[in-house]
């Protein structure tokens, strides 16, 4: 047992912080859009595609309003 955790003990507390980091985010962000960070997060990737959608559409040498 102590060969077995001299050998592989980095990599297992490795997977444990890993793990451990994933847990924490997703109690920050939630699974859904209830909690307030992933409503948060949600609308700021909505607005960057629905902007880039439209910076895509324009026609050539035009720029978008307020540049």
């Amino acid at each position: 047992m102590h060969e077995i955790l001299k050998e592989y003990g980095p990599a297992l507390l490795t997977v444990v912080a890993i793990i451990a980091l994933l847990i924490l985010i997703t109690a920050l962000i939630g699974s859904d859009k209830g909690s307030v960070v992933g409503a948060a997060f949600t609308k700021l990737l909505d607005s960057f595609f629905t902007q880039a959608s439209d910076l895509a559409n324009l026609s050539p040498g035009t720029l978008p309003a307020g540049d």
